[in-house]
């Protein structure tokens, strides 16, 4: 890096001493010119239990099936060959049955093990026999026949036990012997090597009857990999219905609450607002499984739990009470994102029949009665009786999640309207694209996602410039970057800041904002790239959430306008080859023509060459078959960065688009695809690849709908200096090639501190050394701030070992002024706090 600082240098010098005039980049930011406000609601949270982010992460529970409910399944729901089957559903969309199996336990008792010396005889069973709640009937029956050591049942918790010396733990099990038993039961705490933590001796009454036994253990020493063990020493019978271990010390001490140190990291960002409860758990592989919020309420011992789409079963111990109330202690508004009668969409996509929508409408109707009803009624009552007599802050209504098409238009309208009538002041979001509400008659928001690459991101800042508005509002529910930046690397949060900073400063559309996911314990990866990675006894941010972080607690209250140097700048097209493909969708395509140097030609498909996907030819017609991953056919008859290419295309699948790839290089790593209905069939876009994958959309989009199974005319007018995309005579998209910019600017005004906020993403491995001019101002007070992420390479992470190798720094700087030069190190993200009058 010194080298290539040191070569840049003497580059300058030299260029100065042959007198050429090295032109600075400039910023230039006038406060006179006010945009758009940015609402108190922008930042915000989502969580979903994914990644074990609630049971095993936020939520203090240490004992993993806890219920011993982890192996029921929904009605018609089977195992075989080790593997988890759902019922055989229509999917509402393609009409088609989703055969995907699914994970499942192997041990015939999740998370307990019975040790048993070699002079002792016991086993343990599940059974369902006088269960305490009919709500989670199964217990754990453990039949001793000869003690010559004590019989040890043990629990290892979520990957270890996380105890800390000192501190108190509450056990609380419900339990009952048979009257023959006349043995102690020990409940210990061990730590992974065996040596006793804490210890406490339960008084079971005799006889046959539900004991609820309470408890106080307390650690004598630390361990991060420790384990519950209950001892028994006689013979006889023993069930056990619920066992349960919470450190004492939990987040503001709630009972069954969340812990500490998890909970602490998402109250620093100051979220205006909580996304609960997901997500695709929402909708459940199938309607079978669907989250149910009203089983989350009451007694913990009382919750069945749910096996989730996820591949495993979540205790619903972080409940609609616990997640209402956390919102309530940390300032945040609530958002609830109720079930339409529709399962997952990249599941079974299950629906309902129509005279079952009332059923899922009363559902949601309850939950929001639970929430903000008067104690007279039903619910209100019920959240009075759970301890909350006062309304919580709900204030958004999400319906659905990830739903799109005919069917779901319909029922968001009946959500809508039933909704907005009883409570006309709530936010409820639907679930449709950026650019259009299909058959929807209203919504008050639109929630779009985004997961891409680096390249997405950096491209896309300027994505919701050319939207239209007055419709609706954007909520961005989901975002992040997850496509070849590893677990969570700089080039991610680098990338992710620039992208928001393009969010705020279109912040008359978009009101709200959440990344995604949240929460990931280490030892259970759902999902590539998370916000938060958890152990037993540690936490750790990636630098994504510190960007998070950073924009949260240096939000401006509205916008400025600003100019400078690094803005995009037209290249034109490279010449090179043409394709055709889909992504997880069967293609066909005929009547292909070009037309390029005068002359028009039919190609010859046979010498085209097949890269990936089902390809055959039949008829002059030419066709793709698989329905995973992305497919690509390459023409050898054009090299060209001029040329019409004219065709007939159809898809029997909604999952994505068809493609034409264009502007192909020679090894088919790099060039561009015209992408007709990406983002849920809805969109057209113009992508680019990059070292052989697409890494997203560049430039403006287009809302435009892709029916499966109907024939669309298409049309691509290619020049060098950009492309037409016409379907059915109709112009609907057009592409400029641009440069990636190598530096993205946002700013804004901080009223209540006077302060002008410069916020600047620099993506190259070279300092960057803007001349920066402050117009419209009185006076640049000299003393400021500046907060700064930086990294020394953009691949660097943060890890369990350096958690802090990349994380905000902040110093106090006096140079400022109306015209000052600054140098913003290499691979960071820096925010300036200037003080303005």
């Amino acid at each position: 890096m010194r080298i290539i600082q040191l070569i840049l240098g003497l580059i300058m010098i030299g260029n100065l001493c042959n007198g050429i005039a090295v032109a600075q980049d400039k910023i230039i930011v006038d406060v006179q010119k006010r945009g758009h406000a940015i609402p108190p609601s922008f930042y915000g949270i989502f969580f979903e239990e994914i990644n074990h982010a609630g049971d095993g992460g936020l939520y203090g529970e240490l004992v993993q099936n806890r219920s011993f409910e982890d192996l029921e399944m929904p009605e018609e729901w089977y195992v075989e060959d080790k593997r988890l089957h759902a019922k055989e559903v229509i999917h509402h969309f393609t009409g088609e049955i989703d055969d995907r199996t699914f994970i499942w336990p192997s041990s015939p008792v999740p998370s307990w093990s019975l040790q048993v010396s070699a002079t002792s005889s016991a086993r343990m069973s599940l059974t369902k026999e006088r269960p305490k709640f009919e709500t989670a009937p199964t217990n754990l029956k453990v039949v001793i026949d000869k003690v010559g050591a004590p019989i040890r049942l043990v629990n290892d918790g979520f990957w270890g036990m996380g105890i800390c010396l000192g501190q108190n733990y509450q056990l609380r099990t419900i339990i009952r012997t048979s009257k023959e038993y006349k043995g102690t039961v020990l409940a210990k705490l061990l730590s992974a090597e065996g040596k006793i933590i804490a210890m406490a001796q339960l008084n079971v009454p005799s006889g046959e009857d539900w004991a609820d036994l309470k408890a106080i253990l307390c650690a004598e020493r630390s361990d991060s990999r420790a384990k519950l063990v209950f001892e028994f020493d006689g013979e006889g019978t023993i069930w056990l219905d619920y066992v349960s271990l919470f450190p004492k010390e939990t987040y503001l001490n709630r009972p069954y609450g969340f812990r500490k140190d998890v909970a602490q990291m998402l109250v620093d960002l100051k979220p205006a607002f909580i996304r609960w409860p997901g997500g695709s758990i929402v909708g459940g592989i199938t309607l079978g499984n669907r989250f149910e919020w009203k089983k989350t309420l009451g007694d913990p011992a009382s919750r069945p739990g749910e096996y989730i789409t996820w591949g495993y079963r979540c205790s619903y111990g972080m409940g609609y009470y616990e997640m209402l109330q956390f919102c309530e202690d940390i300032g945040a508004k609530a958002m609830f994102v109720c079930n339409v009668g529709l399962s997952d969409l990249f599941r079974s996509g299950e629906a309902c029949i129509r005279d079952s929508i009332p059923f899922f409408l009363k559902d949601c109707m309850d939950a929001i009665e639970y929430a903000l009803g008067d104690v007279s009624t039903e619910w209100g009552a019920r959240r009075a009786a759970d301890g909350h007599p006062d309304p919580f802050p709900l204030e958004y209504v999400e319906l659905g999640n990830e739903h799109w098409g005919e069917e779901y238009d319909y029922r968001f309208d009946i959500f809508y309207k039933a909704i907005k009538k009883k409570y006309p002041h709530l936010t409820l979001i639907s679930n449709h694209p950026l650019w259009g509400i299909g058959r929807s008659e209203k919504t008050d928001m639109v929630d779009p996602h985004w997961y891409g690459t680096p390249e997405f991101f950096f491209r896309n800042t300027m994505l919701f410039d050319s939207i239209s508005r007055g419709k609706y509002n954007v909520y961005v529910g989901e975002y992040a970057c997850n496509f070849g930046v590893g677990t969570g690397n700089m080039k991610a949060a680098l990338a992710e800041a620039a992208f928001i900073g393009g969010m705020e400063r279109n912040s008359d559309l978009v009101k709200m904002t959440s990344f995604a996911p949240l929460l990931q314990n280490r030892h259970k990866s759902d999902w590539p790239v998370n916000l938060i990675w958890l152990d037993t006894d540690k936490v750790v941010g990636r630098s994504s959430y510190y960007v998070q972080k950073m924009v949260s607690e240096n939000r401006p209250t509205y916008n400025v306008k600003y100019q400078y140097t690094g803005s995009s700048k037209p290249v034109e097209y490279e010449k090179g080859k043409i394709g055709f493909g889909s992504s997880k969708t069967p293609l066909e395509i005929k009547d292909i023509r070009i037309t390029m140097n005068n002359r028009s030609f039919k190609p010859d498909l046979s010498k085209g060459v097949s890269w990936r996907g089902e390809w055959q030819i039949a008829s002059d017609m030419l066709m793709q078959s698989a329905v995973q991953g992305s497919s690509m056919y390459v023409l050898e008859d054009v090299n060209s960065n001029d040329f019409t290419l004219e065709c007939k295309a159809r898809k029997s699948s909604f999952k994505e688009g068809f493609f034409i790839y264009f502007c192909l290089t020679e090894d088919e790593q790099k060039g561009f695809i015209c992408n007709i209905g990406c983002w849920d069939s809805n969109t057209v876009a113009i992508e680019q690849l990059s070292d052989g994958h697409n890494v997203g959309a560049i430039g403006k989009a287009a809302e435009y709908s892709i029916s499966p199974r109907q024939w669309y005319n298409l049309k691509l007018v290619v020049t060098p200096k950009g492309s037409i995309l016409y379907i059915d005579g109709k112009e609907v998209l057009k592409h400029i090639p641009q440069t990636m910019p190598k530096q993205f600017i946002a700013s804004g005004i901080d009223e209540e501190t006077g302060e002008l906020i410069l916020k600047v993403v620099n993506r190259l491995d070279i300092p960057y050394s803007p001349g920066i001019e402050i117009k419209g101002v009185e006076q640049v007070l000299n003393t400021g701030k500046i907060i700064s992420l930086s990294a020394k390479d953009d691949n660097e992470e943060n890890s369990f070992e350096e958690p802090r190798k990349i994380y905000p720094k902040e110093v106090e700087y006096n140079q400022f002024s109306e015209t000052f030069s600054y140098e913003f190190a290499p691979y960071s993200y820096t925010i300036l706090r200037i003080r303005v009058k």
